[in-house]
């Protein structure tokens, strides 16, 4: 579940970092009550203003704190968005004449 990822690793920030609770209350303008709240109450939900603090304090984006550990955040720019978004709209068979195109071009 995504809030429970989101808990677990605000808490794995916070020891990584060798902080206590108070500073990073501090550097985020959080209280010590909000974030104790993710370390004992089940369903005490992170508020999306606090994710953004908590990212802020932490120098991460957002899409980094809700990652799985098995994915990877990769970059790309606004030509590569572009051709994502070509590839998304395109057919089975449209997909495998771009993807012989491409290793042709590329020899494999």
């Amino acid at each position: 579940m995504l809030v429970q990822r989101v808990k677990t690793k605000i808490k794995e920030l916070i020891e990584k970092k060798g902080m206590s609770i108070y500073e990073v209350a501090k550097k985020s303008d959080l209280t010590e009550a909000c974030i104790r709240n993710w370390y004992t109450k089940r369903n005490y939900t992170p508020s999306l203003e606090a994710i953004e603090k908590i990212c802020n304090t932490f120098n991460i984006t957002e899409a980094e704190l809700m990652l799985r550990e098995d994915e990877e955040l990769v970059s790309v720019s606004e030509e590569e968005r572009d051709l994502l978004k070509g590839w998304l709209l395109l057919s089975d068979s449209q997909k495998k004449l771009v993807k012989m195109q491409i290793d042709a071009f590329l020899d494999l």
